[in-house]
């Protein structure tokens, strides 16, 4: 009972500081506020292995839900290239500088998983894509909210 007293306790610190963040990185001068902008860009990327089936499914729910938003131009999905393994080992560059910068001209990016090579496989010695990424555009948290009313769900993931 005391260990989860303690993760208790430590899972609602972090959750206090990363609320502290939030409000710091809204405060700072190029915080967005997604209500005021005219059209918000999603950079698509489909990633290695299963990314582009995982992409392309996330795909067509994101073009249901935001039908109404794209007709009005409120939305644009934008396919970013070149996040491949084959790409990024033949530049040799965990991400290319092209697409980093094609990334950072959008607002949100849905991105399939890339491959991190390893020891022994053909790849050459790149660090992951996804560490670049967080470090590049100061990515602090994954969260995942899942709320199905019916289902009596609401949940979120970090």
């Amino acid at each position: 009972m005391e260990e989860i007293k303690l993760a208790g306790e430590k899972f609602c610190s972090l959750l206090k500081s990363q609320l502290k963040r939030v409000e710091e990185i809204k405060n700072q001068e190029d915080f967005t506020d997604y209500s005021k902008l005219k059209t918000i860009k999603i950079g698509i990327i489909e990633g290695d292995g299963i990314g582009p089936f995982i992409v392309s499914a996330a795909l067509k729910v994101l073009n249901i839900l935001l039908e109404e938003e794209i007709k009005q131009k409120k939305v644009e999905l934008k396919k970013i290239e070149g996040l491949t393994i084959e790409n990024r080992a033949k530049l040799k560059q965990s991400v290319p500088l092209n697409v980093l910068k094609e990334i950072k001209d959008c607002n949100v990016i849905l991105k399939g998983p890339t491959t991190t090579p390893r020891k022994g496989d053909k790849w050459p010695s790149l660090e992951s894509a996804n560490v670049i990424l967080r470090k590049e555009l100061d990515l602090f948290s994954n969260v995942r909210p899942i709320k199905i009313e019916e289902e009596g769900i609401d949940w979120v993931f970090f």
